[in-house]
């Protein structure tokens, strides 16, 4: 099941481990809009940038205009998608409750879903954070005219202790 929230209400989540913790020093840092990595993105024009962290996690530096596309779920990641500027629409639903579209891709760890009516839809803004887990079928679309800018950390499962 997703947690959404505002990244500075879920800080809690982070402190199991020193990789969370240092995830969530990277997340505070790029959404800080005094910090220069945070004024490096927002510099950007649409594109896409990988940067490496620590313990097998990567983050996607996103600048786009959302469209509705599939919705995927991963299996070897769980995603933390924080909105940095800009605002969109989250749409969700478990996997379980989905038609595949395109099988499970090992390479890509990604599998495709057709939308239907058990899909919700999530408004995100400036500030909140999505943990998306390996049932949770999403994506996104922009929720009026302008470009985005988000990050997108891909964590491996095994770093994350699935308890509350």
């Amino acid at each position: 099941m997703a947690v959404i929230g505002k990244l500075s209400s879920l800080q809690g989540l982070f402190s199991k481990t020193q990789e969370l913790e240092d995830l969530y020093t990277y997340l505070k840092q790029v959404s800080d809009p005094k910090h220069p990595a945070c004024q490096a993105l927002l510099q950007r024009q649409a594109s896409s940038m990988v940067k490496e962290l620590t313990a097998g996690m990567r983050a996607i530096e996103i600048v786009y205009t959302p469209e509705l596309g599939a919705l995927e779920t991963h299996r070897e990641h769980i995603d933390f998608l924080l909105v940095v500027l800009g605002e969109e629409i989250l749409h969700l639903a478990d996997k379980t409750d989905l038609s595949a579209q395109e099988p499970y891709n090992l390479e890509k760890d990604q599998e495709t879903y057709q939308h239907n009516s058990l899909c919700y839809q999530v408004p995100l803004h400036a500030g909140l954070l999505a943990i998306l887990f390996p049932n949770d079928a999403h994506t996104t679309e922009a929720k009026k005219p302008g470009l985005i800018y988000k990050v997108v950390v891909k964590v491996p499962t095994s770093l994350i202790k699935f308890k509350l």
